[in-house]
C-alpha cells in the first residue's frame, strides 16, 4: 500500500551509496529478479552495503522497478524521484539508463506477477434495472436500482457475488472497473 511505498522510496537514497561503476549492474541483477532469472547476490555487493540494509535497497530497488515500469514513468520522472529520495543525480541518470533499456523485458514480467495477486476471475455477469416504487416506510420513492450477479472462478470453484446498486453506486462501480482495466492494459502493453 501508500506505507510501504513511502517506505521503499525513503531507501532509496541507500542506492547512492553504490559507486557508479557497480551500479549499473545491480540494477541489471534487480530487474532480471523480476524477470526470474536470479537476483542479485550479498556476496557481490558486501562492500557496498552492509548485511542490515541488504534487503531493504534491493526491496527498495525491486519498487522502483515496478512504479518506473510499470506506471510507465519517463527517464526524467524515475531521475526526479531518484534525486526527491536523495540519490545523486549522477547516480539517478544511470539507473534511469538502467531501466530503460530493461522496459521491454520487464513489463510482460510485472504483468505475470500482478495477474497471480489474485487466482480469481470474472467469468460472465449479468444485470437487469428494477424500479423501486414503494416500501413499508414510503408510499412513492421511484428509485431505479441496478442488479449485477457476477459470475467469479475461483481456485476452490465458482462463486456468485450478487450486488444491488443504486445509480450513485453503480457509477462509483464502473469507474472503479474501468480504473483497474486501464491498469491491465498498461500493464499488458
Amino acid at each position: 500500500g501508500k506505507m510501504a511505498s513511502a517506505a521503499a522510496e525513503s531507501r532509496l537514497k541507500l542506492l547512492g551509496k553504490c559507486p557508479s561503476d557497480t551500479l549499473e549492474q545491480f540494477v541489471h541483477k534487480v530487474a532480471d529478479s523480476w524477470c526470474e532469472r536470479g537476483a542479485p547476490r550479498f556476496q557481490d555487493y558486501r562492500r557496498v552495503w552492509p548485511i542490515g540494509e541488504w534487503q531493504d535497497v534491493v526491496d527498495a530497488c525491486r519498487h522502483l522497478i515496478k512504479i518506473s515500469i510499470g506506471k510507465d514513468k519517463s527517464k526524467d520522472e524515475v531521475v526526479a524521484l531518484l534525486t526527491k529520495s536523495e540519490v545523486p543525480e549522477e547516480h539517478a541518470v544511470i539507473i534511469a539508463n538502467a531501466l530503460e533499456v530493461r522496459r521491454d523485458e520487464v513489463r510482460p514480467a510485472l504483468a505475470a506477477n500482478s495477474v497471480t495477486i489474485s487466482r480469481a476471475h470474472l467469468q460472465d455477469f449479468d444485470w437487469r434495472v428494477q424500479l423501486i416504487m414503494s416500501s413499508d416506510r414510503l408510499a412513492n420513492i421511484r428509485q431505479p436500482v441496478a442488479s449485477v450477479d457476477f459470475h467469479v472462478a475461483t481456485q476452490s470453484g465458482n462463486e456468485h457475488i450478487s450486488l444491488e446498486l443504486d445509480k450513485q453506486e453503480l457509477k462509483k462501480l464502473i469507474t472503479s472497473l474501468e480504473s483497474a482495466n486501464k491498469v491491465v492494459q498498461q500493464l499488458k502493453s
